[in-house]
């Protein structure tokens, strides 16, 4: 893997924020808050547009936040937060910050997370049933995110730290082009 700029930037901010939390004691509050922005971000396009508009100032950014703190009850370590990236101009690291407090938040609690892509949605007693047979192959507790991807044509790929199972058709459809090379 390789590491930018911007992944030691992020690792800082998400230092910080978790130190703060920590201190604080309000580690879940923190981690739901990001949770609802980072959702919030995902399903509204606008939000996401306006959030990551080098356009807009960091001052209509924070107006911005602001209102959507209010609305969406968040503590005040996550508003200031929020402020303190739209103040240096970081809120494009937004996602990956997210990313990175969630993986270490999980890490720290000994929870494993676990990708199973597929490229269809799949039924909620499916759903029970895969995460029941990962967690029971998992020493450790497990976190199974499920994921949409058409792109893998059918099949399944399942990512566990930095092991990543792929039976997708389109990894075999590659390997073929690929020999054919």
């Amino acid at each position: 893997m390789i590491i930018t700029g911007s992944d030691e930037v992020v690792k800082r901010y998400v230092k910080a924020l978790q130190n703060l939390a920590f201190e604080e004691k309000k580690e879940n509050k923190i981690k739901k808050d990001l949770s609802l922005v980072d959702e919030l971000v995902k399903k509204n396009k606008e939000f996401k547009k306006i959030i990551f508009s080098p356009i807009v100032s960091p001052k209509k950014h924070q107006e911005i936040l602001k209102l959507v703190s209010k609305s969406l009850k968040m503590d005040q370590i996550t508003e200031n937060f929020l402020f303190l990236l739209a103040f240096n101009k970081r809120l494009l690291l937004l996602e990956k910050i997210i990313e990175f407090y969630n993986d270490i938040s999980s890490k720290s609690k000994n929870i494993i997370k676990i990708d199973v892509i597929l490229p269809n949605a799949i039924s909620k007693k499916d759903i029970k049933s895969i995460e029941n047979k990962l967690r029971s192959d998992v020493k450790n507790k497990a976190k199974v995110n499920f994921i949409i991807d058409k792109n893998i044509i059918s099949g399944f790929i399942v990512k566990l730290g930095s092991t990543m199972m792929d039976f997708s058709m389109k990894s075999k459809l590659d390997k073929i082009v690929n020999s054919l090379r």
